[in-house]
């Protein structure tokens, strides 16, 4: 199994019966994206994107292929969307998880925060799609996961 580093960060929007939707809408949409949905559930999405390929010459699960440097957009991650609703408030629990490749041991602290940063972009962004497709006065913020 590849060494994996995860961001999580939450959001929390008013009740709305086409959440799921929207936040699958969002990704499949998102300009530096090009995420693929792997699953969807209830309450759950996951998303995939990035250089992956098949194991064992071509059969098996997915794994990591490579870092391209300065193209985020390419590296191999992994997006869980996660809703708990609630008759108050739905919590929004975006969950970012970057596989490495076999030949990356680990990550410095310089490119984790940088992963981070874009993460956060990406998110904010979320939160704008969700705040005009809802139709929300101003977007959500955004609140690192503890």
């Amino acid at each position: 199994m590849s060494t994996s580093y995860t961001w999580e960060y939450q959001i929390r929007v008013d009740p709305y019966d086409r959440l799921m939707d929207v936040l699958e809408a969002f990704y499949a949409s998102y300009p530096g994206g090009d995420y693929t949905r792997e699953r969807r559930e209830r309450y759950k999405l996951e998303f995939r994107r990035g250089l992956w390929r098949r194991s064992w010459l071509g059969f098996g699960e997915l794994v990591p292929d490579r870092l391209v440097k300065g193209q985020f957009n390419l590296w191999p991650v992994r997006v869980t969307v996660l809703v708990r609703p609630s008759p108050e408030v739905f919590l929004v629990t975006v969950r970012y998880v970057l596989f490495l490749p076999s030949s990356v041991p680990q990550l410095a602290p310089a490119v984790q925060s940088s992963v981070d940063q874009h993460a956060r972009r990406e998110t904010a962004d979320l939160c704008q799609y969700l705040a005009e497709c809802i139709g929300m006065s101003r977007p959500p913020a955004v609140i690192p996961a503890a």
